[in-house]
């Protein structure tokens, strides 16, 4: 799977950019398919039309027509697809992260009463207003008229966004930028249970450590002294168990645990147990 860089992926999507600052209208038409995507620059992303569906190292969430989020460098696993006739499309911010440490320290007052959450956020999750609603539209007229913007202005205007994230989430904004937290020190346990139940291929899942498959393999067994592959398969097939014992029916559940048929969940999971699912069940209710 090629491994796609942004903003350069996107350098032919309509954009203005000044500097190390882009303002991009993205348009695709998307799919299902995940990417494995790397942030050589951090980002802002509002969904116009269509879905996102975003993995971090340690959380995962779905963005919608109307959400945005703040999204750091680093790796990410991506599907975008639209819900109607239209493209997929979004609009994004791209900038580099000096920009908000510059940023933040024009606000040290308000910065120094922040309490640091334990929790460094992979990302920040929001709703649009309609402020930013107001804001998207004028920066697209800039784009669809072909114009541009000098470094100051684009400087000023990616201040302005900021400014509207930090009054919502001072806290979460402070402590994504604080020289305090080292963002690329995650653990392998963490981002292996944080993505357990996610459907993700080991290789998303190394690229999501940072690793390469081999290495990723290497320090998963030396973790858990077992193989990634079984001992994912193992935590689902017990997370089934605690579905079938809520009522559940194992054609219910079967794709949720990453298994394309019925047929294969139930072989994995008498291979498991010893019995099919339905004897499973049958048995607790006796």
């Amino acid at each position: 799977m090629d491994i796609i860089s942004v903003p350069n992926a996107v350098r032919h999507q309509a954009q203005i950019k000044a500097g190390e600052i882009s303002f991009v209208h993205y348009h695709d038409q998307g799919s299902l398919f995940k990417n494995q995507v790397v942030f050589d620059q951090y980002a802002i992303s509002f969904v116009l039309n269509g879905q996102k569906e975003i993995y971090r190292a340690t959380e995962n969430t779905v963005l919608r027509a109307g959400q945005a989020m703040l999204i750091p460098q680093g790796n990410s696993i991506i599907a975008e697809h639209s819900l109607n006739k239209d493209p997929y499309s979004s609009f994004i911010v791209f900038f580099p992260g000096n920009l908000v440490t510059d940023f933040l320290a024009k606000y040290p007052q308000t910065a120094n009463r922040v309490s640091f959450p334990e929790h460094v956020p992979p990302y920040i999750h929001f709703a649009s207003t309609p402020y930013l609603n107001e804001y998207v539209k004028s920066i697209q007229a800039l784009i669809n008229g072909a114009h541009e913007l000098s470094y100051t202005i684009a400087l000023h205007k990616l201040e302005e966004l900021l400014l509207v994230i930090y009054e919502l989430f001072p806290a979460q904004l402070t402590t994504l930028f604080s020289k305090h937290q080292d963002l690329g020190q995650l653990s392998l346990k963490n981002i292996v249970e944080s993505n357990l139940f996610s459907n993700l291929t080991l290789d998303g899942l190394a690229f999501l450590a940072n690793r390469s498959r081999s290495t990723f393999k290497r320090d998963f067994e030396k973790a858990y002294s077992i193989s990634p592959q079984k001992y994912i398969r193992e935590r689902k097939l017990e997370a089934a168990c605690n579905e079938l014992l809520k009522g559940k029916q194992a054609s219910e559940i079967y794709d949720t645990y990453g298994y394309e048929n019925l047929s294969n969940f139930n072989t994995a999971f008498k291979k498991q147990f010893g019995v099919t699912p339905a004897a499973y069940r049958q048995n607790i209710a006796v």
